[in-house]
């Protein structure tokens, strides 16, 4: 009976493990921002959005749906977003892009030739 007992609890673990991930895929594959990992707002998907600090599902599917009527100017204005606020901001900036990240530097103008 003990060993039934056993299997049984063992069972019950595994399905409850199994049910935990696929209930929430993006929380499974969360991993930490290193200091200079950058999310671009206006490109990343719902579990990137997520492995921002205080960043959860609903969260970032808010950050989604935000950007879908008015793309993100400037990485502060995702504090529009309800939820995300100026004290929140003030952690992750410096993980934020807005607009694709970084652009090629411009080339330098050339002087005007005289004729």
């Amino acid at each position: 009976m003990s060993r039934l007992l056993r299997v049984t609890s063992a069972l019950a673990a595994a399905l409850a493990a199994a049910l935990l991930l696929t209930a929430s895929p993006a929380l499974a594959a969360k991993k930490p921002l290193a200091p200079a990992d950058r999310i671009d707002l206006n490109r990343a998907g719902v579990a990137e959005l997520m492995r921002l600090p205080g960043v959860g599902e609903k969260k970032a599917q808010a950050i989604v749906a935000f950007r879908a009527k008015t793309p993100f100017q400037r990485p502060e204005d995702v504090v529009k977003v309800k939820g995300l606020g100026p004290a929140w901001f003030a952690k992750v900036k410096a993980n934020l892009a807005a607009g694709g990240g970084s652009a090629a530097p411009a080339a330098p103008a050339q002087p005007a030739s005289k004729k």
